[in-house]
This record gives structure tokens, sequence and C-alpha cells, in this order.
């Protein structure tokens, strides 16, 4: 008879079992034990999983903390909170219980390959009830699932939307096809203005040193320092990785990891942690030295040189990640819908929730129609 559970960590079910329910992904098992093993402050994660013996049906990860309203809002509305948190933050600052996870690219919803529809709705409603029961029981009145992608959506919100729970737009994922065979070809499908830019900023290019690493033990500390940088540049605060979250994910994935580092001369600029499997290529962090960054236009080096790598090793997808919009939809890519569910056990508290919930979200900026790929 299956079983709703909750672990407390991933090592407590088979890497087999969550593996093989998450056929594809590039955030798999050994990704969330990296996660576990970083020792990210202030959350605590765990697992929702129907069991049939020591049979995975389907899988839930989950976190538990506090969650400022502020962290996706920005604008008049970021100030506005930021005042009131000062006075009364109880206010603004929220127990949370949330479905997904700080580190991955949507939330990930494991089902059996063998389930048919019916069956993965079962038992995600089962999940459900059980992570409903769970929250209560840790005195958590917000719940929230985050990032569920347009198929999840999909096959879930209406049992979502039964239990109460409100949608509202996620950050989207950018992602580029590799569907070009050079970075000509590529420079050639963007528009006249976009491809002569991008021209006189990788002149800079030929001066910069790019290695690949599995192992930045030696270069830790530096390459911490440049997230510090880069993370006090974000307008986005939701957690802060700490050293162990660059070198456990490089340890844990093994050939599914990967550290692209960037040197001018002999000092380094920048560093992207990324991750890849026979197809995909997923940019998960992207850090640089402030100066020297701008001074070698480091963003845009980056880019292409993740373009090449795709092109060298014949990967299909290039997954930029979230944020910093703008400059991807210039850059050709194309935009994978995210969605966020909520509902607060307080029923005013929810319905304030639901009424100011288009203010809190992220604004993402619609491409102007000049720089739109040709």
């Amino acid at each position: 008879m299956p079983e709703a559970k909750r672990f407390n960590s991933i090592t407590e079910i088979k890497r087999d079992e969550w593996n093989r329910c998450f056929a594809g992904e590039l955030e798999t098992y050994d990704y969330f034990l990296s996660l576990e093993r970083s020792h990210i402050k202030g959350f605590t994660h765990c697992y929702y999983a129907i069991m049939e013996g020591e049979t995975l049906l389907a899988g839930l990860p989950a976190f538990f903390t506090d969650y400022d309203l502020a962290t996706t809002a920005d604008g008049t509305i970021k100030k506005i909170l930021a005042s009131i948190k000062r006075l009364l933050p109880s206010l603004v600052t929220l127990k949370l219980a949330c479905i997904g996870s700080t580190a991955t690219e949507s939330c990930p919803v494991a089902m059996h390959p063998s389930l048919t529809t019916e069956k993965k709705q079962e038992h995600f409603s089962q999940l459900l009830h059980f992570f409903k029961d769970d929250a209560q029981a840790h005195n958590t009145k917000l719940l929230a699932f985050k990032d569920l992608s347009k198929p999840s959506k999909a096959l879930y919100g209406d049992i979502l939307t039964a239990h109460r729970f409100h949608c509202v737009a996620g950050m989207p994922t950018a992602v580029s096809p590799i569907n070009f065979t050079s970075i000509d070809d590529y420079l050639s499908r963007l528009s006249s203005a976009t491809r002569k830019d991008m021209r006189r900023k990788l002149k800079k290019q030929r001066d910069i040193r790019i290695d690949y690493r599995r192992n930045v033990d030696d270069i830790i500390d530096d390459i911490y320092a440049m997230y510090l940088e880069t993370k006090c540049r974000s307008d986005l605060q939701f957690e802060e990785l700490t050293p162990d979250y660059f070198r456990e994910v490089l340890a844990c994935t093994g050939e599914g990891g990967l550290c692209c580092v960037y040197f001018a001369g002999d000092k380094l600029i920048g560093a992207n942690i990324m991750l890849l499997n026979e197809e995909r290529l997923l940019d998960k962090f992207f850090c640089m030295r402030t100066d020297e960054g701008h001074a070698y236009n480091l963003y845009f080096v980056s880019w292409f040189s993740n373009l090449q790598y795709c092109l060298d090793k014949g990967l299909k997808i290039y997954q930029s990640g979230q944020a910093g919009y703008e400059t991807k939809l210039r850059l050709g890519s194309v935009l994978e819908e995210n969605w966020m569910y909520f509902h607060h056990r307080n029923r005013f508290a929810d319905r304030l929730l639901k009424l100011v919930s288009p203010l809190l979200a992220f604004d993402i900026p619609e491409v102007k129609l000049s720089d739109k790929p040709s």
C-alpha cells in the first residue's frame, strides 16, 4: 500500500529511485546532496515521498524558512516593505513551508515513469495533504510551491486551486536552443545593433584565459569573494550560498558538474558553476570581480564561451537561468514560464496576500522590438 513519508535527508532515499523519477533532469539526486552539504543558513530541507516498500512512486523536495515578502518585490514596493520591516518585522517576514528548492531552476515533481496521468495526480494530491499536515504540525501558516513549470502546472494546477492555493507568475527560465552551427551563424540571427555591440564587446576575449575545472579547492576563497560581490549587485536576496556550495556541487555531481574560470593575466576575475548532461548546459551561478569584470565585458565573454562549449560538445540547449532577462532576450533566449502557488492558513492574511501578490511579483521586462533576434 503506497504510504506518504517525510525524509529529512535525501540520503534516506535510494539514489537510483530518485533519479529514475527525474529522468533527463540536470539537478539530480547528487545535486540535492550537494545542497544539503552546503550548510546554507536559515533553511531546513526535507523531502516528501510516496513509497511502496522501497520503491519511490512520487516525491517533492521542500524547505522551511523565514520568508521576507520583499524578496522578489522591486521599486517602490520594495522600499515600502523595507520601511515596514524596520518598524514591524513580523508583518513582512513569515514562517514559510515551501515545496521546491532554494537553488533549483524549477520546482521538481518526481513521478515514477510507469504512472498514468491519473495516478500522478492522485499521488500529488496525497503528497499535498501530507505536506499541509506537516506544515501545520510545525506551526507554519504560509505554504507555497516555488517555480512550478508550465507542464507541472497543467497537470497539478487544478489540484492546488482546489486546496485554495493562489497562483501568480514566477520568474521564468531563460533558454537558448543551440540551433546554429557556429558563433558567426548565431550572431547573424541577432539584430544588427546587438550584433555590432557583441562584436565590439568580444574584442576583450583575446585578453582572457579560460579554464574548465572540476575542482576549485585551491581558488575557493577567491570564488567566494567574487560571489559576494556579485550578490551585492543583485536585487534578489533569497539565500546566501556558502563556500561549501561551490565545492560540493563539483564534488557530488562528478562529470555532471563543471566550473569555468576566467583569468586576466594571472588574476582570477570570474567563475561560472554549471551542470550538464548529454544535451543541456545549465548555468547555475556566474560571479566576477566588479571592476575587472566590467572592464573585460566578462558577462558577455562568458555567454559566448558557454555557447561555444555547447557547440564543441554537441549540446542542444544552453539554459542561462533566471533574472537578467533584458540582456538574455537581446541575445536570443526564450523564456520558459514558471508559476508560484501560495496559501495562508489565516483567511484574512490569505486574502490580503492574494490581493497584494501581483505587487510582490518580480518585474520581467519585455524585449524591445528593435532588439528582438531577426
